[in-house]
């Protein structure tokens, strides 16, 4: 409110932080069409879309709840719905995935703090691209898997590539909108698992360890009632 109560032009403030909005959601499409959609049909050899249907459920958890850890149930229960993925890589993928999979954060840091920077009165060189897209990269690794947690790193990352301390001017624009941010961050995540479970299932022939217990009990049946069936049939001798 501070923030917004100094602007004398309130038309130009929440213009800059549409910018933002709009540069950070076509990153994300981009991310999601040419990388998750693109590498999907690359290495399935079939149509993505078949198998991300499957998914809404997990995406509409993870647009409502903004917390990839909270959305590891839904999430699990869709790709496995999809009749693509044995429970064994389900249960790897996805967990590992809401902890380390951090593509929509890794997204938004540059992006806002690029908007800082600007906002600032700092021109950013190459320098400060590469640099931001290295640290985003391993700190959305580090990023907990919770609402609003990448806030921090946003901060961090600012302070270490254009050497400066403190809060920057212009952080409240982004903590008032990291409600909806938080949002398409997770929701891409999410996708971003699911989708990596999609493909590493399409790659690797494993045999579920579900499949393989029930057959063994089939065979434990089949092997008893094969016995009481021969203990039925064996005649008796009776000695005289």
């Amino acid at each position: 409110m501070k923030a917004i109560g100094g602007q004398e032009d309130l038309a130009t403030a929440f213009e800059n932080v549409g910018y933002l909005v709009v540069a950070t959601i076509i990153a994300m499409m981009l991310q999601f069409f040419v990388v998750y959609v693109g590498f999907f049909a690359f290495l399935t050899r079939t149509n993505p879309f078949n198998y991300l249907k499957f998914i809404i459920p997990a995406q509409t958890m993870a647009f409502a709840c903004a917390s990839s850890a909270a959305t590891i149930p839904m999430t699990l229960k869709s790709v496995k719905a999809s009749g693509r993925v044995p429970d064994g890589i389900a249960r790897f993928v996805i967990p590992l995935g809401a902890t380390v999979n951090m593509d929509g954060g890794a997204i938004y840091f540059p992006c806002a703090c690029i908007w800082l920077a600007i906002l600032n009165g700092i021109t950013p060189d190459i320098g400060s691209y590469f640099l931001l897209v290295i640290i985003s990269t391993i700190g959305s690794v580090g990023t907990a898997p919770v609402p609003s947690a990448s806030l921090v790193l946003i901060i961090t990352a600012y302070n270490t590539v254009f050497n400066t301390t403190g809060t920057p001017d212009g952080f409240s624009y982004i903590l008032a909108i990291d409600w909806f941010m938080d949002r398409l961050r997770t929701t891409l995540n999410v996708t971003g698992d699911a989708v990596v479970a999609g493909m590493v299932a399409s790659v690797c022939e494993f045999e579920d360890t579900d499949d393989v217990e029930n057959v063994a009990e089939d065979k434990m049946v089949s092997s008893d009632d094969s016995a009481e069936g021969e203990n039925i049939m064996t005649p008796v001798v009776v000695e005289e």
